[in-house]
């Protein structure tokens, strides 16, 4: 996965500083039949459990297995939930699952492609919100710096490859702040900062108020 993260430097402040996260997991859930009991669910990156939290009120399933790769363990004592594996989700072996769903974090993954294709094997139905192409363009114009997002074209094309059924949604929405400087607070408290590298002098010459989210959610069938 990307290298660019400080999110396990931001566990106390994140659930309270992530604004978007949780709107994109509260619309991520509607993608989800919650007229059926599922077996077994893998949440990949789960992160301090704002997607987990919404899940585990809404549906009804016999195991949830959980995954990050950082020891979040703390945020769950609340959850019952069967393991939680500390690893990348790229090397993660898997087992069978009835749904596999991930809210937030499959735009750090270097090789979609190849995790897509593991994660068609080991599940039917693959549910997943993820940061695309346009993501933060104010911090890619200022700082020359950016994670590599994939369009929605092209991830759908991943897909296609290995499930059967997909369907799709874009959403764009931005967030606004009485300052440059917090928005990029902003940006430093929920980890994803991207520019932790970049000088004092461009920092302080950013002059927007505004940061621009592209969502894509997706929702995968065989």
């Amino acid at each position: 996965m990307a290298k660019k993260m400080n999110f396990d430097k931001q566990f106390k402040n994140y659930n309270y500083n992530a604004i978007t996260q949780k709107k994109v997991a509260k619309k991520l859930l509607t993608f989800i039949d919650k007229s059926k009991k599922y077996d077994t669910i893998l949440e990949l990156g789960c992160g301090t459990g704002i997607f987990t939290n919404t899940l585990y009120d809404s549906l009804e399933f016999n195991h949830l297995d959980l995954n990050d790769i950082f020891n979040t363990k703390d945020f769950f004592k609340e959850i019952s939930y069967r393991d939680f594996f500390i690893e990348n989700m790229e090397l993660l072996q898997l087992k069978d699952y009835s749904l596999i769903v991930s809210s937030s974090a499959f735009q750090w993954v270097e090789n979609l492609d190849s995790l897509i294709e593991k994660l068609s094997k080991s599940s039917p139905q693959l549910i997943f919100s993820i940061y695309s192409k346009g993501n933060l363009i104010e911090i890619l114009n200022h700082f020359g710096v950016s994670l590599n997002y994939k369009s929605t074209d092209e991830i759908y094309k991943i897909l296609k490859k290995y499930y059967t059924f997909v369907e799709f949604q874009e959403e764009e929405f931005t967030l606004e702040f009485d300052t440059p400087l917090k928005a990029l607070k902003h940006l430093k408290e929920t980890g994803v900062t991207g520019f932790s590298s970049s000088s004092y002098s461009l920092t302080k010459s950013f002059k927007s108020t505004i940061l621009t989210y592209k969502v894509s959610y997706f929702s995968c069938k065989n």
